[in-house]
């Protein structure tokens, strides 16, 4: 494989691991709380401090499971997807509907409400897309949380030379839990993205525009987030809605976490500012930073990651496996494609 290619599948996958261990330090957190917490930054994972908004005050991280370095339910479930390509070398969506399934009865830490309510319940296996959308029915059409959006980056390294495979795989695998259209939208526009960076797109604007155009169908308040992401301020996106006074909660809106990703797509000069960025606007830290982190490694590749925050996860060799295994199946599907 080219070995930019290679590096930027890398950055994919450490990208949002990374972003998603060191969002953890300021999730549900307010902007201004997360400057009174970090008054100096949050720039390594020894810094973090877990605030509980069910005690209302900082508590030992190993009560909630955590050590400082590791990921959360963002990148778990997008790592039971990847297994599953691993595994059986295409996508197969009952397989990891089980994965997904078997992740939140032997782990699921930090489980969001909406994929915790889907996969228990029993008919979940028989039919995934079924659940999920009557599920969405029966909340009025209304959900639309962004635990599909967190998980897909790894779509848009599979099969990435096919614009139409990425696109359908996303949507398939969104709607194994999230069947609202502005979730698939999401997940297709970052899958698409990075796709695109992959193969070493130079033009951030003309690629943000185009995966626009071809996702703002799905709902009109598509079109709404992107302007906002094209915004030189982040306070257009609003990170930390809801934990401040009278404001309503949508924290883990899907578009507010696609936003957060594009937004430091289209405005950091690198990974590491793109990061600090997110992270510091509190919200849904740890979920907007693991899109923001897939979408900058993508961009900026693996090399371009600072190695105190690659060499910091506790987990690092696992992922490394993985990427490695990745690497050399799509590069023997895209041998076996040219015979």
């Amino acid at each position: 494989m080219d070995p930019i290619i290679a590096d930027k599948i890398r950055g994919v996958l450490f990208g949002q691991a990374i972003g998603d261990a060191l969002g953890f330090g300021t999730e549900f957190l307010s902007r201004s709380e997360v400057k009174f917490t970090y008054p100096h930054g949050l720039t390594e994972y020894s810094q973090i401090r877990y605030f509980s908004r069910i005690t209302n005050k900082f508590e030992q991280l190993e009560d909630w499971r955590w050590q400082p370095g590791d990921w959360t339910d963002d990148t778990d479930q997008m790592l039971c997807i990847l297994d599953s390509l691993l595994t059986h070398q295409q996508v197969d969506i009952q397989d990891i509907a089980t994965r997904f399934q078997n992740w939140a009865i032997t782990d699921g830490f930090g489980i969001g409400g909406t994929v915790y309510k889907i996969v228990n319940d029993p008919e979940f296996l028989l039919a995934p897309h079924r659940i999920a959308e009557e599920y969405w029915e029966s909340k009025n059409r209304q959900t639309a949380a962004n635990g599909g959006v967190m998980r897909t980056s790894v779509l848009g390294i599979w099969e990435y030379f096919n614009q139409e495979k990425v696109r359908i795989n996303a949507e398939n695998i969104c709607k194994i839990t999230h069947a609202d259209p502005r979730c698939i939208g999401s997940c297709i526009a970052v899958s698409l993205a990075i796709s695109h960076l992959l193969q070493s797109v130079e033009d951030i604007n003309l690629l943000v525009d185009q995966i626009e155009y071809d996702v703002k169908s799905f709902h009109p308040e598509i079109e709404d987030y992107f302007a906002k992401a094209k915004a030189d301020s982040l306070d257009y996106l609003d990170l930390d809605e809801g934990l401040n006074a009278n404001e309503s909660y949508s924290l883990s809106y899907t578009l507010k976490t696609l936003g957060a990703g594009f937004w430091a797509l289209l405005h950091a000069a690198n990974f590491r500012e793109g990061i600090t960025a997110i992270i510091q606007e509190g919200g849904d830290a740890d979920t907007n930073a693991a899109v923001a982190g897939a979408l900058l490694g993508a961009r900026f590749g693996y090399q371009e990651i600072e190695s105190n925050l690659i060499e910091g996860l506790i987990y690092k060799q696992e992922l490394e496996a993985r990427a490695k295994d990745l690497i050399k199946l799509i590069d023997i599907t895209i041998l076996n494609s040219t015979r």
